[in-house]
């Protein structure tokens, strides 16, 4: 059994800033998709042009909060760490002898 007994709160947020800032990207291409779609449907090219702004504007934010709620995740993690104890896992070696 290992114990995880603390993170690198760097690392964390950076992991956590790009995996939020990838699902940014696919909810804005998501969101691109609908406002296109209901644009043509009603005429209007600003449910299209908000659509367009999602794709870029949506990775950024999703990343940011991402690496900020990481960071301070991270930083909870070793505060309780230190109280209660890390996680608890068991690794097995699967490297041929």
């Amino acid at each position: 059994m290992k114990e995880i007994r603390r993170m690198d709160v760097l690392s964390v947020g950076i992991m956590y800033g790009m995996t939020l800032a990838f699902m940014g990207l696919l909810i804005g291409l998501l969101m691109a998709s609908i406002g296109s779609l209901f644009g043509e449907l009603s005429g209007s090219s600003a449910l299209g042009n908000f659509g367009t702004l999602a794709i870029i504007l949506f990775p950024i934010l999703y990343g940011g909060l991402g690496f900020v709620f990481g960071l301070i995740g991270a930083l909870l993690y070793n505060l309780f760490a230190g109280w209660v104890g890390g996680i608890k896992i068991e690794l097995k070696d699967t490297t041929p002898n």
